[in-house]
């Protein structure tokens, strides 16, 4: 097994993408065997949770399961997204992290789910994580009370004098929407009518494109390029679409772009 892993480059491991590679490598970590070899310490101190899981598949230690079918249930969602070159303008940067919280929140309303807390997440330029938790008075599954609620957690942890290249988002206690409980403070006929606008809102999502219709909160981030400069060009491909195509779904077959000679 060795063998195999010392010719292994470390981005053709499954969940390790461009940025960790880079990161890694700045450390002269370029093959699998290599990453196997750090100690717990290490990564623990400077990658997190699923690189850990990694580390452990690696040297032979199964924490990750074998699912065979289609998955239907969660018991955490989370996403989580880069931008470049990173900021330390609040604005900005706290327009990327609704964007989260919307594909999250659309996530678990496809799976009619709702979830019980929230989990705020900045990392910085340097890739350092730091984060805040709440507990939701009552289990939700709509974006604008998630951001309502996030805000103030993300003021706690935005620091100026830092930049930033990714947020994110982790929903956690996450159980059916069917047993929803009200409280006094709940007006039944307020939940109801969001419901409906949400649902609303995936099914237009869902025939004409996933960001369709998005909240005002995330409007810098979805007119901004994710990625500016190098990283951000576009290849031609994506700038040729047959017809019946979308920028989000495309057919996957190969086109030459190039010229005849």
């Amino acid at each position: 097994m060795h063998r195999y892993l010392r010719t292994l480059p470390i981005e053709k491991i499954w969940g390790i993408g461009a940025q960790t590679t880079a990161y890694l490598a700045k450390n002269r970590i370029r093959t699998a065997l290599e990453f196997a070899k750090l100690s717990e310490r290490w990564i623990q101190q400077h990658l997190t949770k699923p690189f850990y899981e990694i580390w452990q598949e690696l040297r032979g230690i199964s924490v990750l399961p074998l699912e065979t079918k289609e998955k239907e249930t969660y018991q955490s969602v989370q996403k989580f997204k880069t931008f470049s070159p990173p900021s330390n303008d609040r604005g900005f940067v706290f327009s990327q992290l609704p964007k989260n919280i919307e594909n999250a929140c659309m996530k678990i309303r496809r799976y009619h789910l709702v979830a019980g807390s929230a989990i705020c997440l900045l990392r910085t330029q340097d890739f350092r994580d730091v984060g805040l938790e709440i507990s939701f008075s009552r289990p939700t599954a709509f974006s604008h009370e998630v951001i309502h609620a996030l805000r103030p957690l993300f003021d706690q942890l935005f620091s100026p004098m830092l930049q930033y290249r990714s947020t994110g988002v982790m929903l956690g206690k996450l159980h059916e929407d069917g047993n929803l409980q009200l409280n006094l403070f709940d007006p039944p006929l307020h939940i109801e009518m969001f419901q409906r606008i949400y649902h609303t809102i995936d099914t237009l999502r869902g025939r004409y494109g996933k960001h369709t219709v998005f909240l005002g909160s995330s409007l810098v981030a979805q007119t901004f390029t994710q990625h500016v400069g190098e990283r951000g060009d576009a290849p031609e491909r994506k700038g040729l679409m047959f017809k019946g195509e979308t920028s989000r779904r495309r057919l996957d077959i190969s086109m030459f772009v190039g010229e005849v000679k």
